[in-house]
């Protein structure tokens, strides 16, 4: 007899605020979309294309379909469309951008996002550092954190997700001479920046779904940014994405501790003399 589990983990994309890991857009985006950044996947030894790496996703491995595997239980998955139920396979063993270990599950469901995932957990369990290149774009993953960046230790979840333990650090948000701080999820899942409505500002009539805004964070300085407006409960009230992230440096290192973590970041090209773990990089997926 199954059991209904309830996972509090947020997938990669969906097709409420069009946006996010799996690459489909907002029709009217106000600024270009980041990039997507994937890395080959294959499961049981067979390959089944590319997984996005998403520091957003409270999940291990998200499939775009079962690939042979069977269904043993269901859950619920927070997405931007509230939950979601998604089928959740068996254990079986994988390769992702090199690196082999094995899952006791993966959730899956082409309806949240018709692509793969490799979640934050991933990251945890294997005690590697992803390593996000901007101005190539590519991935690494490494054994251990380049010198002279830019150290943001990760902060505990907002209210309601101190659950959910990955990449948040504080930042400042301004609209119109009003500021007001926020414990942000970074997430290289999402291709645009997003924000609760009524959070800080008020859009206008003509464009009720986004609001300009400045982003400030002490170490990396401010940006400027259009960002969309979402209203689902429990998700954290902004969600930085690669569109942004970009903007605060060109390569980014996350590494996940037991508990918490830090990120790195490096606005020029140095890596310095980081320790590759797999033999070479991989290419990232540019958005549309």
């Amino acid at each position: 007899m199954q059991k209904r589990l309830r996972y509090a983990v947020i997938a990669p994309c969906t097709a409420v605020l069009w946006l996010c890991g799996c690459g489909a857009v907002v029709p009217s985006a106000p600024r270009p979309l980041g990039p997507l950044f994937l890395v080959p996947l294959s499961i049981e030894g067979a390959e089944v294309g590319g997984a996005i790496v998403d520091t957003g996703g409270g999940y291990e491995v998200l499939l775009r379909e079962p690939f042979g595997l069977d269904i043993v239980d269901s859950a619920d998955v927070l997405a931007f469309g509230g939950f979601e139920s998604v089928e959740v396979t068996e254990g079986f063993t994988y390769t992702a951008g090199g690196v082999g270990t094995e899952a006791a599950s993966a959730i899956v469901d082409s309806s949240i996002c018709a692509c793969n995932g490799l979640g934050f957990h991933f990251l945890r369990k294997t005690g590697l550092v992803l390593g996000l290149d901007f101005a190539e774009p590519t991935v690494l993953f490494l054994r251990q954190l380049p010198p002279d960046g830019l150290l943001i230790p990760f902060e505990p979840g907002p209210d309601g997700l101190s659950h959910f333990d990955t990449a948040f650090i504080k930042v400042e948000v301004s609209v119109g001479g009003t500021n007001r701080s926020v414990v942000a999820l970074l997430d290289s899942g999402a291709t645009a920046t997003v924000m609760r409505r009524g959070f800080v500002g008020t859009a206008s009539a003509l464009t009720p779904d986004r609001l300009d805004v400045t982003l400030s964070q002490r170490l990396l300085g401010s940006v400027r940014a259009g960002v969309s407006l979402f209203d689902t409960p429990g998700l954290p009230d902004l969600i930085i994405g690669t569109d942004v992230m970009r903007e605060w440096g060109d390569q980014w290192y996350f590494y996940y501790s037991r508990t918490g973590g830090v990120v790195s970041i490096i606005p020029d090209a140095d890596v310095g003399s980081a320790t590759i773990a797999n033999a070479a990089s991989v290419r990232a997926k540019t958005a549309p």
